[in-house]
């Protein structure tokens, strides 16, 4: 059978290279690639802003400066001044998520990748994702006030005769935020992981002496990656920005 080699082969996809430290797994890969994505952003800040302001922009300027702009009126149109802070955290997540998961490029679809898309490990989407609510919750009281803060989930949606199921459906809101907003950006990152490790599978589709998989490997590879990177990476990096803004835009709102 001419598939029976390729669906013998056994594809592993979520593993990591780990070491132990005082009991703790740290996930080696997951380290260098996000410290891989914070130099290269560290790199085009420097590069954004090694020019002063007096002399002509360069391209990339232009392109930061249309950025930051977008980002400003949204949120001045939904928080208003109260939001200037969210500003420099929600293009910073974008950028280096966008960055994140370009590194899918680098990806060959083997067992432990030497550079693939830290975000495609749960434990880097979580770990923003409770940084960002964190963050909304400590302006919802610098917002509202504790006892606003406290009203608010107490008071909201239904009547106050209701108290119970308004804490109750606020809880439920609350603890949802950081899951979805983790395992959105997670989910499909790991599933471009499991693309590739799915095409390089293809190497072992042999028609007789014709290593008709190998041609395949390589031709769906590249449509994939091009898909992954310059459609999905960056989407998935506005929808994870875009929520944050949303967060707060939330967190700072009045209840009337």
């Amino acid at each position: 059978m001419p598939f029976g080699p390729m669906l013998a082969v056994d594809i592993s996809v979520g593993t990591h290279l780990t070491t132990k430290v005082a009991g703790l797994t740290f996930n080696l890969d997951t380290i260098w690639g996000t410290g891989v994505a914070l130099v290269v952003v560290l790199v085009l800040g420097f590069l954004v802003a090694r020019k002063p302001a007096n002399r002509v922009p360069s391209k990339m300027q232009l392109v930061w400066e249309m950025g930051v702009d977008a980002v400003t009126r949204q949120v001045e149109g939904s928080i208003g001044p109260r939001g200037q802070s969210v500003i420099p955290l929600a293009l910073a997540l974008f950028v280096f998520i966008l960055v994140a998961n370009a590194l899918e490029i680098f990806g060959i679809g083997s067992k432990v990748e030497a550079l693939g898309p830290p975000t495609a490990d749960v434990n880097l989407p979580a770990a923003m994702a409770i940084f960002v609510i964190v963050l909304v919750h400590i302006a919802s009281v610098r917002s509202r006030g504790l006892k606003g803060y406290v009203r608010h989930y107490l008071m909201q949606p239904f009547s106050p005769l209701l108290m119970p199921v308004n804490l109750f459906i606020n809880f439920v809101e609350e603890i949802s935020k950081p899951f979805t907003l983790a395992l959105r950006l997670f989910g499909n990152l790991f599933s471009g992981t499991l693309m590739l490790a799915l095409i390089a599978a293809l190497a072992a589709w042999k028609l007789g002496p014709v290593p008709v998989g190998d041609v395949g490997t390589f031709i769906f590879a590249v449509i994939w990656k091009l898909f992954d990177v310059l459609l999905i990476g960056p989407i998935q990096a506005f929808i994870f920005a875009l929520l944050t803004i949303l967060y707060f835009t939330s967190a700072m709102a009045t209840d009337h």
